[in-house]
């Protein structure tokens, strides 16, 4: 009996522009005057990202990963940038990201027959401040900072079950990444909900809802 929904946060529960950080390190890099591919550059950017939250991967912050992959491209362009910089200037923009309209209401009401969590791949300080200025109130948030790995890597999981003693059974993940919140879950044997708002076609096996109320017709 599920006891537990664990929500992901960025495309979840708070609004999130899918590739916008890597675009601009493009805009950086054509500025200088070097012709880049968007289609490869982005498959580069998306790969870099997922070979270094590896479970057999030293643990890095999300900050730390992405200072390393601006400077990766920098350096390969000739790009006389401060990648440090640049990723902090992106990363600002991330303390101001909002809830999705019916996110605070569907947790308050979820709240009242469930505990709720938030489980994300992000840094502590970005979703402190995000969750500061969202309304939004939950029983526990665990990040891949303070968790030191990231989903889908199953000891994410696996970490968040043994602290608080629960059971997978017991437990429902929802999210936006097929990958991280449904797949990866389900691997850990958590029940898992796919949050398919762009209405795309959805796998065989795969529970979805389009957005977070409709979870209180499932559950």
């Amino acid at each position: 009996m599920i006891s537990t929904i664990i929500f992901d946060a960025f495309g979840t529960l708070f609004e999130v522009a899918k590739g916008g950080s890597a675009k601009y390190v493009i805009e950086k890099i054509t500025s200088c005057g070097h012709d880049v591919n968007e289609a490869d550059f982005l498959c580069e950017w998306k790969k870099y990202y997922k070979r270094h939250t590896g479970s057999d991967c030293a643990f890095q912050t999300e900050r730390d990963i992405f200072i390393s992959r601006i400077r990766m491209f920098y350096e390969r362009y000739g790009v006389n940038r401060s990648a440090e910089s640049d990723a902090d200037r992106l990363l600002a923009g991330a303390y101001a990201r909002k809830p999705y309209d019916e996110a605070a209401e569907a947790i308050t009401n979820l709240r009242q027959k469930y505990r709720v969590f938030i489980g994300s791949n992000t840094d502590n300080d970005v979703l402190d401040a995000v969750m500061k200025n969202s309304g939004i109130d939950v029983d526990k948030v665990y990040t891949s900072e303070n968790l030191r790995c990231y989903k889908p890597t199953p000891l994410f999981y696996e970490k968040i079950l043994s602290e608080n003693r629960l059971a997978p059974g017991e437990v429902l993940f929802v999210g936006d990444s097929l990958s991280d919140d449904v797949y990866g879950p389900l691997h850990a044997g958590i029940q898992s909900v796919w949050l398919n708002r762009a209405d795309r076609e959805i796998p065989d096996g795969v529970t979805a809802i389009r957005n977070l109320r409709e979870l209180t017709f499932i559950f």
